[in-house]
């Protein structure tokens, strides 16, 4: 009897469209719990702009002190591999969060423990998630893929803020929980006809040893120094995730308690945010094409820092402030995917295969380090001087960034090659 014929390999493209399928599960999830964490500890337990500081800081210092470690273990592992290990801990802890809310028992020290175990697991997926786009991809098409990763998160974005508000509203927070825990467990389903994509040739796929973890971030650090093209994105990720942060500590503070504006009609302007994300997201290969991604980025910081300028403008719970805050939206998620589009297909284009885990995760940890330091001082400059000063700072950072886009990037028409 002739031997089974082996399986046919999976097409690159149908592999790419399960990993697109994954993603918008995941992320409609993740949508639904961004409205109902913060909501929860902002009415159900009268959080201050402190406290909503601290949740932050949970997230971002454990995605911070996770990416340094976390790049030299993914560089070492197959990606897929680590994409379904981290949906199905993410999966297990949200739905463990549900089942406290449920009972009554879902406390402020828990939703800070669930963000920064949240954090370092999902920093772990987007990391092999990169990994695994770099080693699948070639380099002239990962624009395009990151611009249709972006497109798919944007669609589910405007879906779920859609439905997020009136969801939270009319059942609370336990089912919007709940099903985000239970799109980890699709998005792992999704993986699971993925082909895997090993490490470069020579990397052990074992675990590594403590006495590794120094010598990793070494190696992150130095590459990321090295290049002139990653030291630029490290400067504009700092200034941008500083302004982020500081937008994180008071926005919701802003809309809910001081304008007063009620859950679903927020809803519906957060779903519009998908709408600019998206169209962000379809212009992003032509004008990396047309203008290069210097100048492309330099937009999109630009874009974020006029749609931030809405945002402290608005007053009242009347349709001016709903106006404002849609412009924002669509303006400041525009650019925001823009930018992000680029950013990412740099950070895969200029660092070397076998270290790119490695150099995100340094760039990332910088970020996740900034964030800590703006959601801190976001939360004494509400507390001290209010939430609509603090978001007027935040736009104020987003300027400073797009500036330094400009100078540092600007004048760059390709795309950067490994050091």
């Amino acid at each position: 009897m002739p031997p089974a014929p082996a399986p046919a390999p999976t097409d690159p493209k149908i592999a790419f469209r399960r990993v697109l399928g994954a993603e918008a599960v995941s992320n409609l999830g993740s949508m639904l719990s961004r409205l109902a964490i913060p909501w929860f500890a902002t009415l159900a337990l009268d959080a201050t702009p402190w406290q909503m500081g601290w949740l932050l800081v949970a997230d971002v210092a454990a995605g911070a002190a996770g990416a340094l470690w976390l790049g030299g273990w993914v560089d070492r592992q197959p990606a897929r591999r680590v994409m379904l290990l981290t949906d199905g801990l993410r999966a297990l802890l949200l739905l463990t969060l549900a089942g406290l809310a449920a009972a009554g028992w879902l406390s402020w020290w828990m939703l800070a423990l669930a963000a920064g175990l949240s954090g370092l697991w999902s920093v772990g997926f987007e990391l092999a998630r990169s990994a695994w786009l770099a080693r699948a991809s070639a380099s002239q098409t990962l624009a395009e893929r990151n611009a249709a990763l972006s497109a798919t998160g944007s669609v589910v974005e405007a879906v779920a803020f859609g439905i997020g508000g009136w969801l939270y509203q009319g059942l609370g927070a336990v089912a919007a929980l709940a099903l985000d825990g239970l799109s980890y467990l699709a998005s792992a389903l999704c993986l699971r006809g993925v082909p895997e994509a090993r490490p470069a040739a020579g990397e052990p796929e074992a675990h590594p040893p403590a006495a590794s973890l120094w010598p990793d971030v070494r190696t992150g650090f130095t590459t990321l120094w090295q290049h002139p093209a990653l030291r630029s994105l490290a400067g504009i990720e700092a200034l941008t995730a500083l302004a982020v942060s500081v937008t994180g500590t008071s926005y919701m503070i802003y809309v809910s308690r001081d304008l007063g504006l009620a859950l679903g009609p927020l809803g519906m302007v957060f779903a519009l945010g998908g709408l600019g994300s998206l169209a962000g997201a379809a212009l992003a290969p032509a004008l990396g094409r047309r203008w290069g991604p210097g100048r492309a980025m330099t937009l999109g910081l630009a874009a974020m820092a006029v749609g931030a300028c809405f945002i402290p403008l608005a007053s009242g719970a009347g349709w001016g402030a709903l106006v404002l805050l849609a412009l924002h939206q669509l303006v400041g998620d525009a650019g925001h995917t823009l930018r992000n589009v680029h950013d990412a297909t740099w950070r895969q284009t200029a660092a070397p295969p076998d270290r790119l885990a490695r150099v995100d995760g340094s760039l990332r940890s910088i970020g996740h380090a900034v964030t800590l330091a703006g959601a801190l001082g976001g939360g004494a400059a509400a507390t001290a001087w209010g939430a609509r000063t603090a978001l007027a700072v935040s736009a104020g950072l987003l300027g400073l960034a797009a500036l330094a886009s400009f100078t540092w990037l600007a004048r760059r028409r390709s795309a950067p090659v490994p050091a």
